[in-house]
């Protein structure tokens, strides 16, 4: 068995809210305008974001 840890793949909205600094109304307002993704739904009350995506949505926004 192998002790390397895989990074982590999907973020809760209190994670993604403390990657960009703001509040979690803050990231679903971030979701809205188009400035990441949306959250993956695994359940009625479950959702997660995928990093991939916020990375590749960091990588394509522009600096203000």
């Amino acid at each position: 068995m192998s002790d390397t840890t895989s990074p982590q793949r999907w973020l809760n909205a209190e994670q993604v809210a403390a990657r960009y600094g703001c509040g979690r109304v803050t990231v679903y307002r971030m979701v809205k305008r188009g400035q990441i993704p949306a959250p993956v739904q695994f359940s009625g009350r479950m959702s997660r974001w995928d990093v991939a995506g916020l990375n590749a949505a960091d990588e394509n926004r522009t600096p203000k």
